[in-house]
């Protein structure tokens, strides 16, 4: 499938660089026209009246350059929010929208006459913030604490199961041996007693499986929480499971019964071989419940042990409180240090562009309240949304030429979306970001840029133009004159640009490949060759 989107792609690619092909019916008084002419000269020079002359190129090697053009909106790739480390008015803001600033730059200024006395409800704030924290802190350590002995309980009931577990193994294989001997001693019926055996030992397992799942049903559902988003559906899964456990349990129980009247008919104990071997089986099945019944509890430990509620604090109340110690750090500040900062007033951190203003000039700053966002200038990009169908062209690493406005700058494709998302108009399209490596000031966030990137690149490669080759259901071809007759030969085409077409297989360096586009070249046919001028141009990237 990829090989044919590849060639339709080049096809459709190709067709934009070769030359119309004309009509039938301007074609055969062309052809009339030609062949006259041919005849008369080769009467006034003696040649071959049967060969026609075809305009060639040939084969050369090139430099051929395969791009891919799209467009994408400018972005930044860093972005800070400043605040305010006061409570203090913004006596004087520098920052406005869409500006570009300095590393240094300082954009505002506070008024600090009454920062003593708003910083003073700031430190009782903090000692609320720090006993809340400090109590949370507490609380949760108990909780841990008593989390981490349940812990060890688990861990060495869970310790004990798997030597009980081990020991009933073990007691297994001694009594599949003295089961295996004593039915080595009956003679008769052994055929029909082993199979049936073999039907009871599988029904057995059944049944301890089926009460397995039955038990473990139960339980997950003591364990469903009324609060879940869909706990009403997984208690119904649950009892469905549980009942049609329960229901496989006894029809395996009367399937068991019935085999156990089918030994019994075929004479001995229980099992229906002899009181020796029948005795040795019971006990072997009745350890195999026995160590599925183990293996249950020792799931169930481990299961509790794994879902167990986790007693320390979550991620988000831990974010909450280290944000409460960051203004709380602030708040501890003296009045001194405090009046230095709103002296100091807040600086730009990098070079860029403000791209948000929440602070004007005379509003009241509150301490760790939003000042204004700084978006860097020097660290950008282009976001991309390119069709699914091109996304082959998409090269991590590859090089770009990124124009904005009236200015071009070099870039490289740093990544690709490894998903195709709809767009607002339902299509499907490949996110992408394209780096500028060397951004300057014209540059504006925001806009819209054209991308043109370089696809695959070879050099000195085999090449021919566009237009000669031509493309069938199967696959590309060209005719080339060799000893006065027209061959037809199959080829391959590696990367292509707007004019030129790099040639994998098929032909070699020099061969003469007709240029013409017309449907009375066949392959076997007579030709001499009539060589297309060069023009001196150059390969023209797509």
């Amino acid at each position: 499938m990829f090989e044919k989107s590849g060639r339709e792609f080049r096809q459709r690619r190709r067709k934009r660089g070769k030359r119309k092909k004309l009509p039938g019916w301007a074609i055969i008084p062309i052809l009339g026209a030609v062949v006259l002419v041919s005849l008369g000269l080769s009467k006034m020079f003696g040649g071959n009246v049967d060969a026609v002359s075809f305009q060639v190129t040939e084969a050369r090697r090139e430099n051929v350059k395969e791009s891919f053009n799209t467009s994408g909106t400018v972005v930044s790739g860093k972005s800070k929010i400043f605040y305010s480390p006061v409570n203090a008015p913004v006596k004087e803001n520098r920052a406005k929208v869409g500006e570009p600033v300095k590393k240094g730059d300082k954009l505002i200024v506070f008024d600090t006459e009454n920062l003593d006395r708003d910083n003073r409800n700031s430190q009782l704030n903090t000692l609320s913030a720090k006993y809340a924290n400090q109590d949370a802190k507490e609380q949760s350590g108990r909780a841990k604490e008593s989390m981490e002995k349940a812990k060890k309980q688990e861990k060495a009931m869970i310790s004990e199961l798997k030597s009980q577990i081990k020991k009933k193994e073990s007691e297994i294989k001694k009594l599949k041996k003295t089961a295996q001997d004593a039915a080595g001693k009956d003679t008769e019926n052994t055929g029909k007693i082993t199979a049936l055996q073999k039907k009871m030992a599988d029904n057995l397992d059944s049944q301890s499986a089926s009460r397995t799942k039955k038990e473990n049903a139960e339980r997950q559902l003591e364990n469903v929480s009324d609060t879940a988003p869909d706990s009403e559906e997984r208690k119904a899964q649950l009892i469905k499971e549980a009942e049609e456990a329960a229901e496989e349990v006894g029809r395996l129980e009367r399937e068991y019964r019935t085999l156990e009247q089918e030994l019994k008919q075929l004479g001995g104990g229980a099992d229906g071989t002899g009181t020796e071997t029948g005795a040795a089986s019971q006990a072997l099945a009745q350890a195999k419940q026995e160590l599925e019944a183990l293996k249950s509890s020792l799931a169930q430990a481990e299961n509790s042990r794994q879902t167990g509620a986790d007693a320390g604090l979550t991620a988000a109340q831990l974010k909450n409180m280290k944000v409460s110690e960051n203004i709380a750090q602030l708040a501890e500040l003296t009045t001194e240090e405090l009046l230095k900062k709103g002296k100091e007033g807040i600086k730009a951190e990098f070079d860029g562009i403000i791209a948000d203003v929440k602070a004007p000039e005379g509003s009241d700053a509150v301490q760790g309240g939003e000042l204004f966002t700084l978006v860097s200038n020097q660290d950008v990009g282009v976001e991309l949304e390119v069709s699914a169908g091109d996304f082959e062209k998409l090269v991590p690493g590859g090089e770009a030429v990124i124009t904005i406005g009236r200015h071009n700058y070099q870039g490289t494709l740093e990544s690709v979306n490894k998903i195709a998302l709809e767009n607002e108009k339902g299509n499907p399209v490949i996110g992408a970001k394209v780096r500028i490596d060397n951004p300057d000031e014209d540059i504006c966030i925001g806009v819209s840029a054209k991308v043109n990137m370089t696809v695959a690149e070879k050099e000195d490669v085999l090449c021919l133009p566009n237009e000669v080759i031509n493309t069938a259901s199967d696959g590309d071809f060209v005719y080339v004159i060799q000893d006065g007759i027209v061959k037809k030969k199959n080829i391959e085409v590696g990367i292509t640009s707007t004019s030129m077409s790099e040639i994998v297989s098929g032909i070699k360096e020099g061969d003469q490949v007709v240029s013409e586009m017309s449907d009375s070249i066949k392959d076997g046919m007579k030709a001499t060759a009539a060589t297309v001028p060069d023009d001196g141009g150059t390969d023209m990237e797509r």
